[in-house]
């Protein structure tokens, strides 16, 4: 058998974009992205998105409603920057985001807008035919122009 050759380099990522919500995927996601930012020294982006869906309709209606939850996903945000720091990253920034579908804000909005070049999210499985990866996640998946990772847990 003949040995295998490969010239290949590994890809050094200069900006990651990680998409944090307050869920163990979302919390494997920020673990994984923290360590790719460490290996290649790259900057750190750690983004979280209110989906005015995840809001039931009287709160939606509520302007004290949307800005507690805003106000809430801020404060994590800053939790998240400030562990991210504390594991070795020296460049990290924060971004906040609202709307209806946060696979598309992530992709079409704030990846370009940051220049990253790496998109880490986490798969948020669920049960049934799909199975193993959800339907922001998978849409990240199709159609991002830039490397996804997409973490399980």
């Amino acid at each position: 058998m003949a040995e295998l050759q490969l010239n290949v380099e590994p890809k050094h990522f200069k900006t990651i974009l990680v998409g944090v919500d307050e869920s163990e995927q979302g919390y494997n996601a920020l673990a994984n992205a923290i360590h790719q930012a460490r290996e290649d020294n790259a900057h750190l982006i750690i983004a979280s998105i209110l989906e005015m869906g995840d809001l039931s309709a009287i709160a939606a209606l509520h302007l004290d409603a949307i800005k507690e939850k805003r106000e809430e996903i801020e404060k994590n945000l800053e939790k998240y920057r400030a562990y991210a720091e504390s594991q070795g990253v020296k460049q990290v920034d924060t971004v906040f985001d609202d709307g209806d579908k946060a696979g598309q804000i992530m992709v079409e909005d704030i990846a370009p807008s940051v220049k990253a070049d790496l998109l880490v999210v986490g798969a948020h499985s669920r049960q049934g035919f799909w199975g193993s990866i959800g339907s922001q996640a998978a849409y990240i998946a199709r159609n991002s122009k830039i490397s996804v990772l997409i973490v399980q847990d």
